[in-house]
């Protein structure tokens, strides 16, 4: 979730992702770069909308009643 967090505002955190990386190839014995590799890939596309969506969002404030 956390990693989810943070590419939604497009920033990058190497620990984070190496985390992710090192537990999705323990899961199915994959080597970590592949995992980086397509993780990377998934990220930098996600984290370049991030201007539009947090503009969006912006636009958009929650207000109390």
């Amino acid at each position: 979730m956390s990693l989810a967090d943070k590419i939604w505002k497009n920033k990058r955190v190497p620990e984070l992702e190496d985390l992710v990386v090192a537990r999705l190839a323990g899961i199915d014995g994959r080597a970590a770069w592949q995992w980086f590799m397509e993780l990377d890939e998934a990220l930098t596309a996600l984290g370049e909308g991030a201007d539009r969506r947090l503009a969006y969002q912006m636009s958009h404030p929650i207000t109390r009643r």
